[in-house]
């Protein structure tokens, strides 16, 4: 908050007014606090990892050795710069919208929305859910947006996916309809089903239409796919940010799940993190 912002909630005579402007000022501000600090500590990891001693880049940054190894440690993890910075917003389907009387086709399962929220929180970011209307345009030109399910839902999505370099959905007929991630590289195509409960889910950064921003997608087949795909980001964000960093990516999420409570048991990459501008 700057100077000016300050003033202007000290000068409210609404007592009550002002105690909101302030509360809401003093969010903001720990909101900017925690996306400095990530980018600090990720400075850091970077440096160090470059050979530079602590001392070193004390020395650089005007800060005493203990105080940047002191830094390095606390705050938001340098990995949350893999949802990128400032509020985030995830947009769902509305399935409350619809009257169909099967489950809506690419739409999350029902308590996804609100674990990733509680994922994105614990990672020092603001986040919030809206919902669509299932098959009319989505805006997605617009920063922090996280989709969270399939191009059947909407053409905008459609649109979206279909520019990935990597990876294709493909739909087969045979008796029923079965849909799948055809990974164009290895020319193999992943479908959920076998013995056991098993889904896999679409997980990717894409350009927005607009050019000046990327749009992450979360996809699961069905809806434990999706619930598996979030314990993914839980669990090996880490490794996720050092293989795709901010860039356009998409891979493969493989799922097992409990067929009693649709809840993931195991989740593991089936296909390399395809990053798009190599």
């Amino acid at each position: 908050m700057s100077a000016d912002e300050v003033a202007r909630v000290f000068a409210i005579e609404d007592k009550v007014e002002r105690l909101k402007a302030a509360t809401e000022g003093v969010a903001a501000a720990q909101q900017q606090i925690n996306e400095l600090t990530r980018i600090r500590r990720a400075v850091i990891r970077e440096l160090h990892a470059e050979g530079w001693t602590f001392a070193r880049i004390g020395a650089a940054a005007g800060l005493s050795r203990a105080r940047i190894h002191q830094v390095s440690t606390q705050g938001p993890v340098p990995e949350g710069l893999f949802f990128g910075h400032g509020p985030l917003t995830i947009v769902t389907p509305d399935v409350r919208s619809t009257t169909r009387a099967l489950a809506l086709v690419g739409a999350p399962d029902a308590a996804a929305p609100h674990r990733l929220v509680e994922l994105l929180r614990e990672l020092g970011f603001s986040a919030s859910v809206q919902r669509f209307l299932p098959g009319r345009p989505l805006d997605l030109d617009r920063d922090g947006l996280i989709v969270l399910g399939g191009p059947e839902l909407s053409p905008s999505l459609r649109y979206l996916v279909a520019a990935d370099p990597r990876l294709r959905r493909t739909v087969a007929r045979a008796g029923r309809v079965r849909r799948g991630i055809e990974d164009r590289a290895a020319r193999r195509v992943y479908r959920p089903g076998g013995t056991e409960p098993y889904d896999i889910a679409y997980l990717a950064r894409l350009p927005r239409p607009d050019g000046k921003g990327t749009v992450l997608v979360i996809d699961g087949l069905h809806p434990p796919a999706s619930l598996g795909a979030i314990r993914l980001l839980a669990t090996r964000l880490a490794t996720l940010h050092e293989r795709a960093g901010t860039h356009p990516f998409s891979a493969v999420v493989g799922v097992r799940y409990d067929r009693s409570t649709g809840e993931p048991i195991e989740a593991d990459l089936l296909t390399p993190i395809y990053r798009h501008d190599r």
